[in-house]
């Protein structure tokens, strides 16, 4: 059940928005901290929320589920902005902890093995991973991408646009 409230949720995360052009994550923080920090929190699951689809689910628990796996743990970080955007290294960070899991491959005649998935990839179009993307500035994730794609073709798992991606402020 639990994964398919993250795929639920990863599927339709977008959206965001940010406190000043120059400004980083939890940029300005003064007075008291750990108010500024839920007040950033509850503003990230409420971007969350916005594209969730909670398939009949509480939106209390679907609520609860984003703040615990997703928003809570990139404050700690730092990587909410104070109007609950997201910093690319939230999608960096997400993206490179799932580097690690293993596919099952076979060769004809062969014996079945595993390897790191992304050996797999080869040199086809990068297919992103564009939850959290969603939930990112546009500005960061538009560099990011024309980064990636300086080298080769990018797209979207949830077919959106790349010139759509990125939250606005």
């Amino acid at each position: 059940m639990r994964l398919r409230i993250a795929l639920a949720v990863i599927l339709v995360v977008a959206a965001g928005c940010g406190s000043g052009e120059d400004a980083g994550p939890n940029a300005g923080a003064s007075g008291d901290a750990s108010a500024e920090a839920a007040s950033r929190v509850d503003r990230c699951v409420e971007r969350f929320l916005e594209r969730a689809e909670s398939d009949g689910l509480a939106e209390a628990d679907v609520r609860r589920y984003i703040e615990s796996t997703y928003c809570s743990r990139f404050e700690r970080e730092g990587w909410i902005y104070e109007d609950g955007t997201l910093s690319l290294a939230a999608h960096v960070a997400f993206a490179e902890s799932g580097s690690s899991e293993e596919c099952a491959t076979a060769e004809a005649g062969g014996d079945a093995g595993t390897v790191p998935c992304e050996e797999l990839e080869g040199d086809g179009p990068l297919l992103l991973d564009c939850a959290i993307l969603h939930l990112v500035r546009r500005g960061e994730v538009r560099e990011y991408v024309g980064e990636l794609e300086r080298s080769r073709e990018v797209s979207c798992d949830d077919g959106t646009p790349l010139d759509r991606l990125g939250a606005r402020p």
